[in-house]
């Protein structure tokens, strides 16, 4: 009896060993399952997931956050942003369902999943496993849709010299990284633009001015005579770029189903940042296609999807101000290449 009982204790200690060993097999495999989290995505941390984020990130499910539970099903946006900032919470990362209806009819939860354009809101990373959207603090500018911003524009294109930034209103001169593009049209659409990244629209609109008169000058010839002799013929326009999301690794598949109307496409390599400003996107086949023409026109393989040099975004303009010229476009035709 004695063995019996030390056979039959050893036999149960193999059993729980058995156990044990399948418990964490499984959980080692359960976690091998979930996907690993970009590198993109580990800067943020005040984050609710709607869904389950990929490993190695600890944030917040939703149910910890009801009443950002609750407005995420409505239709505001301007709530939503309210309890997320009331919860100090930055972003949401949500399910990835690039197939799914769109319009601001449908649950805010939707339109997030969906890909879409959410005011208040811009992508962040879009991977297959989720999107991360996070709350958008751009502060726009008081003149907005007003001529200022392009009169002043218009002026430094005319030769005068810059005004010092404290003589912009505090609106314009406020710190803050933006992306400022001043775009020359006329009768056939746009003939010119340059955009530069500053830490103010006032800082951004001087650098875009001089950078595009330069440019008009280098290429005198080809523009058709000198600015000087061309400029009141033509409309000035004042937009700011922003992106709307990186695509994380291995994210190419979801270009065409994220790369919404609003958006053009953009990348950047160390150094280098070229984009197609929405009209120029959407005149493409697809948005994929519209990523081919920017890579082959500035000497990049058409198949550069994956290449680890480049960060693929999605890119959005809003533009804030226009000043015509006595016989411009008045149609807001935007660009129809990529330029710095």
């Amino acid at each position: 009896m004695g063995v019996l009982t030390i056979q039959g204790s050893g036999m149960a200690k193999r059993a729980w060993l058995l156990v044990l060993v399948g418990v964490v097999g499984a959980g080692l495999l359960w976690q091998r399952s979930r996907s690993v989290a970009p590198e993109q995505l580990l800067q943020w941390s005040n984050v609710v997931a709607l869904v389950s984020p990929p490993s190695g990130l600890d944030w917040d499910e939703a149910r910890a956050h009801p009443a950002v539970e609750e407005a995420v099903r409505g239709v505001d946006p301007d709530r939503l942003r309210e309890v997320m900032k009331e919860a100090g919470l930055d972003g949401l990362w949500v399910a990835v369902t690039p197939d799914a209806a769109t319009g601001a009819e449908l649950p805010l939860a939707d339109r997030f999943a969906s890909g879409g354009v959410v005011r208040g809101f811009r992508g962040e990373v879009l991977t297959t496993a989720g999107l991360l959207y996070v709350i958008d603090d751009t502060s726009w500018p008081v003149v907005l849709s007003d001529r200022v911003l392009a009169r002043v524009a218009r002026r430094i294109l005319e030769g005068s010299a810059p005004p010092p930034l404290d003589a912009f209103p505090e609106a314009l001169s406020k710190r803050q990284a933006v992306e400022v593009l001043v775009l020359l049209t006329g009768g056939r659409g746009a003939r010119l633009w340059r955009s530069a990244r500053a830490q103010s629209i006032a800082e951004g609109l001087i650098t875009a001015s001089l950078a595009a008169r330069e440019r008009w000058e280098e290429r005198t010839e080809t523009m058709g005579g000198p600015l000087e002799d061309r400029l009141d013929q033509l409309d000035v326009h004042v937009a700011l770029l922003f992106d709307d999301g990186t695509f994380g690794p291995n994210a190419a598949s979801l270009i065409d189903a994220l790369v919404k109307a609003e958006h053009g496409v953009a990348y950047e390599q160390p150094a280098r940042w070229r984009y197609l400003l929405p009209r120029r996107t959407q005149a493409a086949d697809t948005p994929t296609d519209a990523y081919r023409r920017l890579f082959r026109d500035n000497a990049l393989p058409e198949d550069s999807f994956e290449r680890k040099d480049l960060r693929l975004y999605r890119l959005r303009m809003q533009t804030v101000s226009v000043d015509q010229g006595l016989a411009g476009s008045r149609t807001g035709g935007g660009p129809s290449d990529s330029e710095d």
